[in-house]
């Protein structure tokens, strides 16, 4: 009965997690999942989504999520760092109110997600923008490995094991040698805001 969805932000997989933690961690661990974090969202779902399907859970998990914790703040961070004042019509909660309430079938049309937008827009803005496909905001995390920023993950990612014993670096090193750059970045994060606030 659990949704497959469970955000779009998911760093790490639950066999993912259970490979990372330390093996202290895992024995504690090791009846919990993510999904009951997750669990009082769908409920409020359950009780208030007038049509329970996948794209209106979706959408549910986004707007609740990630837009508030990730996206919005992006968006914030990046327009004032250029003295700019970001805004964001689309999420007047009227509006907003509105979209969740149209039908997932109207919604879409042949695999379309953004259907009755694409069609609300098109004569007032070029085809080529409207049809252009989905850019996201992309991190050149790689690439960043590779330099400098490599050897001093090694080295915060080793004092966090040690230090803590959340994370088991052997498999932090698998990840490093197998290139997994997305999880080293998610583990680094973790690493350098436990420093700053707990040590």
């Amino acid at each position: 009965d659990l949704p497959i969805f469970w955000g779009g932000a998911e760093a790490f997989t639950e066999a993912q997690k259970r490979k990372v933690l330390s093996p202290r961690l895992k024995k504690r661990f090791q009846n919990f999942s993510s999904w009951e974090a997750l669990q009082p969202i769908h409920d409020r779902f359950r009780n208030k989504a007038w049509e329970q399907k996948p794209l209106q859970w979706m959408s549910y998990v986004d707007l609740n999520l990630r837009l508030p914790e990730l996206l919005l703040m992006r968006v914030d961070k990046m327009s004032m760092g250029v003295s700019l004042e970001g805004r964001v019509p689309f999420l007047d909660h009227k509006f907003v109110e509105l979209a969740m309430s149209i039908p997932e079938a109207v919604k879409t049309r042949n695999g379309d997600l953004k259907y009755i937008l694409k069609k609300s827009v098109r004569g007032l803005i070029p085809d080529e923008l409207i049809d252009r496909k989905k850019q996201g905001f992309g991190v050149p995390i790689h690439e960043w490995f590779l330099d400098r920023l490599g050897e001093r993950t090694q080295r915060e990612l080793k004092s966090f094991c040690d230090e803590t014993d959340f994370i088991d670096y052997a498999e932090v090193q698998r990840l490093m040698e197998r290139r997994q750059s997305p999880l080293i970045w998610y583990l680094l994060n973790l690493a350098l805001w436990w420093k700053k606030y707990f040590n």
